[in-house]
């Protein structure tokens, strides 16, 4: 199966308008838009399950009441990184978000719940932010397979619905994408994929859609883009298979270095990283019951930034050149027995019917398996963190109670709410790593998801959608993965469904 410049495939096993590359939010909500249209769809994944990495996330959508508001947030949060014309498709798609999956939910029996308000961050235009997400379900547990935030598997559950209610959708399971087949005069034609071992040639007659997420799977590529080494994931899916079919065919890329993510821990015998979590009330008061120390056993951070699942990794990217080490690689969470009480320090994300873990609500497990390291003082967990010694690490948490005590600045200004003393023993040790929660680089795409060039010309009938190549290139918006795989897969749908067919 080669490209037209070795002569097309024999045969097309399977003949469709549009294919849409992966089964995540992006995927479905092209499909759904490409169906609207009358096109024909079919969806290839290359996991056994569809979900992707969406099925695991919170499930909120950021929406904007006011374009122009929204538009300017996102000047700001992407620093010059990602063109005008694209943050605008953007905020304007925003404003749609709503209204949309209002349609979405009418084929479920689900409904709508709001859920934020304002920007992240304090930049104009935050103001005009909003959100919501589908609310919990009596009885609904969610899929099998899919263990995560259930926002996430709620809002799926209404795509699945949408997408096997359009019978001009068809979905192939457990087929990954191999590679683009390009002619020289029509552009994107179709692509090879394949199945049981089996190569199959699907024409697209109008175009290919890419939705097929990120790299965080890839230790290649997360070598070549990130700084930090290692970067752990939460998912095993995404390994970039759509970053590198774009290459092949002439696409530039974007924001390979930034991906969305935090600290949290990694051990040898589970294949997975685990996200951190915290509880409260609201989100100035989600207690965190620790601090982070680099090797040396000195602070070095905001333990809860702005978006914590966000830029929490950024911190421990740090390069030491005169020592040559990344001193915070890993780090190292210090809390106390009030802290290890306090509910579970690690929640588990994972996509794989085979793999389970059910973190302990008291932690007690995890200090059985040595995951937690445990001690009567902090000379000796002082002792348990290379080249700290017993005084500084004294020094650092003695600081630490200080702020708790009087509730004024810290010097890494973290929030008064989220702030626990540690003076409680026994006292607890946990290693803490980059965490990838997904990229956000890719091909570079134009407002109308076309994917582009390395010359900035459009390569036809090629599109991508969410985060395959995201939007999001200095900053992030909380929720804004999921409503970018909505804006830009309606877009992207429609777009290839308006095509003529070669």
């Amino acid at each position: 199966m080669e490209n037209y410049e070795n002569g097309l495939p024999a045969r097309w096993d399977i003949e469709t308008d549009v294919v849409v590359v992966g089964f995540g939010f992006a995927g479905g909500v092209s499909a759904v838009a490409a169906a609207d249209d009358g096109a024909e769809v079919t969806i290839v994944e290359k996991m056994p399950n569809p979900g992707g990495i969406s099925i695991l996330a919170g499930g909120g959508i950021a929406t904007a009441m006011d374009e122009n508001k929204a538009f300017e947030y996102l000047q700001h949060t992407n620093a010059g990184r990602t063109p005008d014309d694209v943050l605008r498709a953007l905020a304007k798609g925003m404003t749609e978000m709503k209204d949309f999956v209002k349609d979405l939910v009418k084929e479920t029996p689900f409904e709508l719940e709001e859920q934020r308000n304002g920007g992240t961050y304090p930049f104009p235009g935050g103001e005009g932010l909003d959100g919501f997400k589908i609310a919990p379900m009596e009885g609904y547990e969610g899929f099998g397979w899919a263990k995560g935030l259930r926002g996430g598997a709620r809002l799926f559950k209404v795509l699945l619905d949408n997408v096997e209610a359009r019978p001009n959708i068809s979905v192939r399971q457990a087929t990954p994408a191999k590679r683009l087949v390009r002619h020289p005069d029509y552009g994107i034609v179709g692509l090879v994929a394949e199945h049981d071992g089996e190569e199959i040639a699907i024409k697209a007659r109008k175009g290919v859609i890419l939705a097929c997420g990120g790299f965080e799977n890839n230790d290649e590529m997360k070598r070549n883009y990130f700084e930090a080494m290692p970067v752990y994931t939460l998912f095993t899916g995404n390994t970039g298979d759509g970053i590198t079919m774009a290459q092949e065919v002439g696409a530039s890329m974007w924001h390979m270095w930034h991906f969305h993510g935090s600290y949290g821990f990694k051990y040898p015998e589970f294949p997975l990283a685990f996200r951190h979590c915290f509880r409260g009330p609201r989100k100035d008061d989600w207690v965190m019951p620790w601090i982070a120390v680099d090797k040396y056993g000195r602070r070095f951070m905001n333990e809860y930034p702005p978006a914590v699942q966000d830029t929490g990794h950024r911190a421990l990217e740090f390069y030491d050149a005169d020592k040559q080490e990344f001193p915070r690689i890993p780090a190292y969470l210090v809390f106390d027995e009030k802290g290890r009480k306090l509910g579970p320090v690690g929640q588990p994300t994972v996509h794989d019917e085979n793999v389970s873990y059910d973190w302990s609500e008291d932690n007690l497990a995890e200090v059985e398996r040595g995951w937690i390291r445990k001690a009567d003082d902090l000379d000796t967990i002082a002792k348990m963190i290379p080249a700290t010694d017993p005084a500084t690490l004294k020094a650092t948490v003695e600081e630490w109670n200080q702020v708790c005590a009087g509730g004024g600045t810290d010097r890494y200004h973290r929030l008064p709410g989220t702030r626990l003393s540690i003076d409680t023993p026994p006292f607890y040790l946990m290693e803490v790593w980059p965490i990838v929660s997904n990229t956000q680089g890719g091909p570079v795409h134009d407002a109308e998801q076309h994917v582009m060039d390395v010359r900035n010309e459009p390569i036809r009938r090629l599109f991508s959608a969410g985060e395959c190549g995201s939007s999001f290139g200095h900053l992030y918006l909380e929720a804004g993965n999921i409503t970018e795989c909505f804006v830009t897969g309606r877009i992207a749908g429609r777009n290839a469904a308006g095509l003529d067919s070669w």
